[in-house]
């Protein structure tokens, strides 16, 4: 039997309510959380190893419940970032299982 975790209708609900906002550890890690009704759905971080001053070449996301992987998926902006992290998301939380 496959089962959908969430209607495509209820997860752009919760996209719509969803905020980016800085982790409580954010000064030492400088992670920011994109959250929705007091859940952590997507986790958006710098990306290092560019060749500017700070060595800053982006921003990288994940999904909270899947911690962070090893490509080299980058934005040149936190909210692109945290965009592309919400279209994971949903992809993620409506698909068939």
């Amino acid at each position: 039997m496959t089962v959908r975790r969430m209607s495509a209708r209820r997860a752009r609900e919760v996209i719509e309510a969803a905020e980016l906002v800085k982790a409580p550890d954010w000064s030492d890690t400088r992670h920011w959380h994109v959250v929705s009704d007091g859940e952590v759905l997507v986790v958006v971080a710098p990306s290092y190893g560019g060749t500017s001053r700070s060595g800053r070449n982006g921003w990288r996301w994940w999904l909270a419940d899947h911690g962070p992987s090893g490509d080299r998926r980058r934005e040149g902006t936190i909210e692109q970032a945290a965009a592309r992290g919400l279209a994971d998301w949903e992809r993620w939380s409506t698909a068939e299982r």
